[in-house]
């Protein structure tokens, strides 16, 4: 039998915000979670270069796993706060209130720091977010929404035109024609549905 191969993260979106929202995705037409664990939380953030391997490695020292372990679960709200907003927007509905305070409330305690710094010869200011509790690890997270839905036209934001898939991205393409989440998987999927569609019709149509 053909070994079966893990679902992985997908970095399709176009923008780190609609990558998070991607981090559920649909195999064999079934939902798929890829946050199980603080583990892949924080496997996505080092994938995503929101913090180094030395800061994440000293976030799993500093909390023991029962305490890391309430990331997923604030991670998933958020993602699903995200996503509504997403799905809200583009269907031109209205926002909840609901859904952007769990944004805002991941981005309203952060504590930055400002550190002077020599580099080649030039001085630099460095910030830095204190990391004081697993949450403060989804402040890039949420970052990313508010540059988003501030920054980004809502319309150019899509899903997947293949119905089983459930990835979105941001169509930078040229004149804003791209339907799937890849043209390798979904797109070749799709075109050769449609071809056995039509030759389906056909052959009806001369039986």
């Amino acid at each position: 039998m053909p070994k079966k191969i893990a679902p992985a993260f997908q970095f399709i979106g176009n923008h780190p915000a609609l990558d998070f929202i991607n981090t559920k995705i649909a195999v064999g037409g079934q939902p798929v979670e890829l946050l199980c664990s603080w583990e892949d939380v924080l496997e996505w953030l080092s994938l995503m270069s929101f913090y180094t391997k030395e800061q994440l490695d000293a976030v799993i020292q500093k909390w023991e796993y029962g305490k890391g372990e309430s990331l997923v679960e604030e991670a998933i709200a958020l993602r699903k706060s995200m996503l509504t907003m997403v799905q809200n927007r583009t269907r031109n509905i209205e926002v909840s209130e609901e859904d952007m305070s769990c944004i805002n409330k991941v981005l309203q305690e952060q504590v930055i720091t400002t550190k002077l710094i020599r580099t080649d010869h030039r001085f630099a200011a460095e910030k830095q977010v204190a990391l004081r509790k697993p949450s403060d690890l989804l402040i890039p997270v949420a970052e990313a929404a508010v540059d988003l839905f501030c920054h980004y036209d809502i319309r150019l934001i899509k899903k997947c035109e293949n119905p089983a898939c459930v990835l979105y991205f941001y169509d930078n393409s040229r004149n804003s024609t791209r339907r799937w989440c890849s043209q390798k998987t979904c797109g070749n999927r799709m075109k050769v549905t449609a071809y056995l569609e039509r030759h389906k019709n056909k052959d009806t149509k001369e039986s």
